[in-house]
């Protein structure tokens, strides 16, 4: 008698983050402003993607195209996305946890903390 153990893992699997939407975000000024989000893979002190200018006058939430896509690897903890002003700079950032996310379809993530709720879209791969 012969026994098969088959198992599937998905490890190859990666999400393309494609598109951030910003929900909100802690106002400390009320400096008119231009915004942008860049995404950032811990290991790294260089961004892996930036997004377009988007005045900090107008309503949330607002979503920002990410360029170039950037493929996140699944069940990695290590990316975060940061906030920035052109004339304050740093406003803050978020972490992401891929762990936390087992669906493999199109998807919106929210990710937050005190200072910052923005919600991840894009596609499994």
């Amino acid at each position: 008698m012969a026994t098969l153990f088959a198992g599937c893992t998905r490890d190859d699997i990666s999400f393309s983050l494609k598109t951030i939407r910003l929900n909100n975000y802690e106002r400390k000024t009320t400096v008119h402003q231009k915004l942008h989000l860049e995404v950032f893979d811990d290991n790294k002190s260089v961004a892996l993607a930036s997004t377009d200018l988007y005045p900090s006058d107008l309503t949330l939430p607002a979503s920002f195209k990410v360029d170039p896509a950037v493929p996140m690897a699944l069940y990695k903890k290590a990316y975060h996305v940061q906030l920035w002003g052109d004339s304050t700079g740093y406003i803050g950032s978020c972490q992401i946890n891929m762990d936390e996310y087992k669906i493999v379809f199109p998807i919106d993530m929210e990710v937050k903390n005190d200072s910052l709720n923005i919600s991840i879209m894009g596609s499994w791969k």
